[in-house]
């Protein structure tokens, strides 16, 4: 039987039920709560008081009429069965005020960056900010729903970036559970979850690029540095030493002049620079320096931080990767920086003259060869090694000129220049 507001007031010491796991408790010494029954997510019974009686409510909600403690009731059972929101940690969000999606990741995300590159952080910002959606919902509220909407706009346009994205949204959501923020399944995770309801973003990728980045065939490679010798710039500078040292678009865009070993021929590309899988710990990569990619950056003048500043700005930054790319173009070959990669490895993978062992091709592309025991063992950097093949690939797409000046007869490569 439901209680009327005279019995609230008039009912002695005991518990009081009100229908839909509303409970009215009245103490011995004669204060009055509300506290709401419920099976919890975990299976066991439990109740939770959640506010006083009184004759009005507060605007806190920890004084409620019979009323108002009904409807809250109300919500709390709504939120369990249909979110899977426990009515604890909903609870707990109305006292706080409830954190919002943005100001939690704006507290988390910049511990998570720390010893990363400054990369990771700007990539967190534009993830919190491509899902504007979600900034000013509270934590506990946050559904499979309200991740879903948020992801939709981006997720064809820019897949593995989107996909990144949700990873993002689905460590902050793992967190928030972690300090009680909210309950209940990730809304973010992908198994299980927005797998079923989004298509998948590799597939996607795949479709979008047509099979990955698109490379040069490596026998078009000399034509291609030819052309880039003509083209001014620092841009033009910065695509040749990456082309030379098989450098990844970031890697060289970033390349520092603290990095640099002239006397040594060699250039210590930092750690946080590197693209690192998996839980190994990340170390440098130590590249040995061509004639040809040592020269260029020699010719080139020393005035701020990095080797290859952008020449559209004013101020001392690194280009945008597409700046490398539509260099690239330029040059009458549709492919990107990380495609000249794949040029190298075909090259040194079917070069008869040479017959280079693939651990050294590996290692010069900066991947892990063999398995974790095998890398156990074998921790050496081959530098000799690799400097002989890098520089074989050097002579092959830049021949280092003769005495006179000029390149020899047989090794001058066709140009043909792209408007």
């Amino acid at each position: 039987m439901a209680i009327n507001s005279n019995q609230v007031k008039s009912l002695q010491g005991g518990s009081y039920a009100d229908g839909g796991g509303l409970y009215l408790v009245v103490r011995d010494s004669g204060e009055r709560v509300w506290a709401f029954r419920f099976t919890g997510l975990d299976g066991k019974r439990t109740q939770m008081e959640f506010a006083r009686f009184g004759d009005r409510d507060s605007e806190a909600g920890d004084v409620l009429t019979l009323k108002g403690a009904r409807d809250q009731a109300r919500e709390y059972k709504v939120a369990l069965k249909r979110d899977g929101i426990d009515p604890r940690v909903k609870k707990r969000g109305m006292i706080k005020g409830g954190k919002t999606f943005k100001e939690f990741a704006e507290e988390q995300y910049p511990a998570w960056c720390k010893g990363l590159s400054d990369e990771e952080e700007k990539q967190w910002q534009r993830s919190i900010r491509d899902v504007a959606s979600l900034h000013q919902l509270k934590l506990h509220e946050i559904t499979t729903e309200h991740v879903l909407a948020a992801l939709q706009p981006i997720w064809t346009v820019k897949p593995i970036t989107a996909s990144r994205t949700r990873q993002r949204i689905e460590r902050l959501l793992h967190a928030a559970k972690v300090l009680k923020h909210r309950d209940g399944e990730n809304p973010a995770l992908w198994r299980g979850n927005l797998k079923y309801l989004l298509p998948s973003p590799r597939k996607l990728n795949r479709k979008k690029s047509k099979g990955g980045h698109a490379s040069a065939p490596y026998a078009k490679m000399p034509a291609v540095m030819t052309a880039l010798r003509y083209e001014p710039g620092n841009a033009a500078r910065c695509v040749e030493v990456g082309i030379l040292t098989c450098a990844r678009s970031k890697e060289i865009r970033l390349m520092e002049w603290d990095e640099i070993d002239i006397d040594a021929k060699q250039w210590t590309c930092p750690a946080e620079k590197m693209k690192i899988k998996g839980d190994e710990k990340p170390k440098p990569h130590l590249v040995p320096l061509s004639e040809q990619a040592l020269a260029i950056i020699q010719s080139m003048p020393r005035g701020g931080r990095y080797v290859f500043p952008s020449s559209h700005v004013e101020e001392h930054q690194p280009f945008f990767p597409n700046s490398l790319t539509e260099t690239i173009k330029r040059c009458g070959v549709k492919a990107t920086m990380h495609g000249m990669r794949t040029s190298f490895r075909n090259w040194g993978g079917e070069s008869v003259a040479h017959n280079f062992r693939r651990e050294v091709l590996e290692h010069c592309l900066s991947h892990r060869v063999g398995d974790e025991s095998e890398r156990s063992y074998w921790t050496g950097e081959m530098i000799e090694r690799r400097r002989v093949v890098l520089q074989a690939w050097a002579d092959f797409i830049k021949p280092r000129k003769n005495a006179s000046g000029e390149q020899p007869e047989g090794k001058r490569s066709k140009l043909k220049l792209v408007a």
